[in-house]
Parts: C-alpha cells; structure tokens; sequence
C-alpha cells in the first residue's frame, strides 16, 4: 500500500521587526480580519511586550520582536491563513518585512517499519556508512535547493521519522523568500506581492515534493 497523509500543516512565517502587543485577538475584530465571537473565544498564552501567542479554533499565531508565525492544522483554513496574514500586513504595511517562509508540513503513515527503512535505503543509502557503523539508519536529512522562480532565497526539504504517524515519515518543505535589497526598508509591500503571486505554485510543489520522495 502506498503511503497515505496522516495529517498536514501550513504555516507563514515572517521575519522583520514588529511590536508584539499589537498582535491581540481583540486587534484583529477591530480590523476585521476575525470574528468578534473568534477574538472573545480565543485562547491567550502570552501577552508582552515581548511575545504574544494566541489560538483561535482555526489558527494560531505566535509574534516575537523578529518573527510573526502564523500556523494552521486545518486543511480547509489554508487559504484563509494566507488571507489572515495578507490582511495583517496590508494594514500594517510599513512594517519592515525581511523574510518569508510559505511551510507545509506532512506527516504520511506507511504500512511496516520495514516499508519506512525502505524509503530511508531509497533517499539516504547507507552503504557510505557501513564502513565507519556497523548499524545506521536514517534519523533526519535536510536539503537544500536553490529556487527555480528567480526569487532571492531558497527551498529546504527535511525528511525524518514521524511522531505522530507510526510507522511513517515526516516531510516537511520550507519554501524561504527574501528581499531583494535588505538594506531598503520598504515595508511589506514586496513580500506580500510574493506571497500571494506564489502561494498556489508554492503548495503545490510542496505536496509533489512528497509524493516524489515517497515514490507514490
């Protein structure tokens, strides 16, 4: 049997600088990018003035000085996770954006262990190590890959065992942007032309990704 999704994520993940007590659930009514019911149900962790994480029944964000990530386990909420953090930052738009991240994570359960070795024999063969370990397996691999889009930045794939699928395998697929001219605060104008020009191509070349190194 092929291996089947377990269960999947999709984050967007921003590097810049921001003022985390911005970021309240009762901002985000004010601003209609949620609900009222979503902001007075919304389960606070933290509210500083250095961090504030929040979760919604849909979403979850998590703001730092350097970093705004919002992450979602819920399939049918991805575009409107990539709608929330557009909304966001198109009122806040001059906000210095540095950095973007578009990151799906995939979690797929396999029938045997012996069928999660096989992939690993498959992708990360262990004949070089033989020589320096009697046993060895695959505990995690990452690569990286130059984008094909002419954006500056980059594509990491990681490939690990699952913790929530066993016997499975972990995928999981960053799809890294960055400014062209980091030394130009321009807001976030650039980054979110990026976001939204490559959110579908992006996505989709996460999933395929997958199936590849799965052999499905």
């Amino acid at each position: 049997m092929r291996p089947t999704l377990h269960t999947e994520g999709h984050s967007i993940v921003f590097l810049g600088a921001f003022n985390p007590r911005i970021f309240q659930p009762s901002w985000f009514a004010h601003q209609g990018l949620i609900r009222e019911e979503e902001s007075q149900s919304a389960k606070i962790e933290i509210v500083h003035r250095e961090a504030v994480v929040f979760m919604t029944e849909w979403f979850r964000l998590e703001v730092v000085q350097e970093r705004v990530h919002f992450a979602t386990t819920q399939s049918q909420f991805f575009e409107p996770l990539r709608d929330l953090a557009l909304g966001t930052f198109r009122i806040l738009s001059h906000t210095p954006l540095a950095q973007l991240g578009i990151n799906r994570d995939m979690h797929f359960s396999m029938d045997t262990e012996d069928e999660r070795d096989a992939l690993y024999e498959k992708i990360a063969p262990r004949d070089p190590w033989r020589k320096v370990f009697a046993e060895s397996k695959l505990a995690t691999m990452s690569v990286i890959s130059k984008r094909p889009d002419g954006y500056q930045g980059a594509i990491v794939v990681k490939v690990e065992a699952s913790q929530r699928a066993t016997p499975g395998v972990y995928i999981s697929v960053n799809d890294h942007f960055e400014r062209k001219d980091q030394g130009n605060p321009e807001g976030a104008n650039e980054l979110l032309s990026i976001l939204e020009a490559t959110w579908e191509e992006s996505t989709a070349r996460s999933l395929q990704l997958a199936k590849n190194l799965l052999g499905a």
